[in-house]
């Protein structure tokens, strides 16, 4: 292999050492013509940029940091499978900008403690999953130089670039199909504190009053998102043997207890009470039954995610992401 470096490469092109770095990063600096000049001469040369010593001279990492801002007043736990399926998504975009991502489980609570942190210092830019408790430290985070992009809701005040979806509507495709199902008393479970779920219930009730059907407090089951916690919230709402006939659930992890507490309390999915989730993720099609739930679609969020991002570091101009959902039809609401 030869020992060429890019002066020599520079030397061979005609142009200076700074046009063959943009030129072999890709940069809209060069032109193109000149570009693939470059490029056909590294590769006669087998020259490839040390990307290690190029970092360490201009001192910039290429790792993003993913930070998971999970909710303890709603028992959000980071192994959550929604946070993991972000996760991958998310990975998978990033090394596709060829840029390294560091996951941080500790949310932010403290917006002058996060800027002296390692993590801060060592990071070319931020992704956070979730607000959490920290709207504000996120806004005082929001007009550092450090570029940021969240997965949340619309919030007032709200001065970060945001990715999400529409809740509300959401909540309202899921209650809608089952009124089509012919469900007439549907039950809403989540804990409506978290503010996507509280957009869910909001588009639940919008759908419930369409249809000139009443809202019954009795319905409107506060459960977690702790599986054991749900399970438990969940037995104690049809131990008292309410007249129920579908179930809106704020997450797949939620419907899936509440499948398991249907069949042990003898009662079948969907022909006694039809059920469905919300996020859309992997394993709800190998359920039993299959779950009918409201896809996010995480993949397309995560790489919007790094669009953002990556448009931001770059010095672009960013627009907030409000994305549609989509309803799946599953067996778990395919009633006789």
């Amino acid at each position: 292999m030869s020992s060429i470096d890019m002066q020599h490469i520079a030397d061979l092109a005609g142009v200076s050492r700074a046009t063959v770095s943009r030129a072999l990063n890709d940069s809209p600096l060069v032109n193109e013509r000149t570009k693939d000049k470059i490029k056909q001469l590294a590769q006669e040369h087998n020259y490839v940029i040390n990307e290690a010593a190029r970092n360490f001279r201009l001192n910039q990492s290429q790792t993003v940091t993913v930070v998971m801002m999970t909710d303890p007043l709603v028992n959000q736990q980071s192994f959550d499978p929604f946070f993991m399926e972000m996760i991958a998504s998310l990975l998978e975009a990033l090394a596709k900008s060829e840029l390294d991502m560091l996951v941080s489980h500790e949310p932010i609570t403290d917006a002058t403690s996060f800027r002296n942190s390692r993590i801060y210092r060592q990071s070319l830019g931020l992704i956070v999953i979730g607000q959490g408790q920290g709207h504000e430290q996120l806004n005082a985070l929001a007009n550092d130089k450090l570029p940021m992009v969240v997965w949340g809701v619309p919030t007032q005040g709200q001065a970060y670039y945001l990715v999400s979806t529409d809740d509300k509507q959401g909540g309202k495709q899921a209650t809608q199909h089952l009124i089509e199902k012919g469900c007439k008393n549907i039950a809403f479970f989540g804990d409506k504190s978290s503010a996507d779920s509280g957009l869910r219930y909001q588009g639940y009730r919008a759908a419930l009053k369409e249809a000139e059907l009443s809202v019954n407090p009795e319905l409107d089951v506060t459960v977690p998102f702790v599986t054991e916690q749900s399970k438990n919230a969940i037995n104690q709402f049809l131990d008292a043997k309410p007249q129920v006939d579908g179930i809106v659930c704020c997450s797949d992890l939620i419907a899936m207890s509440a499948i398991s507490c249907l069949q042990e309390h003898n009662l079948k999915v969907p022909d006694d009470v039809a059920v469905i989730g919300y996020d859309g993720l992997s394993f709800t099609e190998r359920t039993s039954p299959p779950l009918s739930t409201v896809n996010q679609d995480i993949s397309q969020c995560a790489y919007k995610l790094v669009d953002s991002l990556v448009g931001l570091i770059n010095g672009k101009q960013v627009e907030n992401t409000l994305a549609d959902v989509q309803l799946i039809e599953r067996k778990s609401t395919q009633r006789n």
